[in-house]
């Protein structure tokens, strides 16, 4: 029951324009996540508006994988 409350993993969200990147480790602009081959989602209609990526797909054992 709690799992449905729970805000959905790797969801960032939006303020004024940017966005925090796991990354870049800094605030970017959203126009630049759209481009973003770990981004899943981007939704600017709702309140907050939100950006979904998956970076933790590229780190196998603790180690980057390109």
């Amino acid at each position: 029951m709690f799992a449905l409350i729970r805000p959905p993993a790797g969801r960032r969200f939006v303020d004024h324009g940017s966005v925090s990147c796991p990354l870049r480790q800094r605030d970017v602009e959203v126009d630049l996540c759209a481009g973003c081959q770990w981004m899943t989602k981007i939704d600017l209609e709702t309140d907050p508006p939100f950006v979904r990526c998956r970076p933790d797909a590229m780190f196998d054992r603790g180690r980057y994988v390109p």
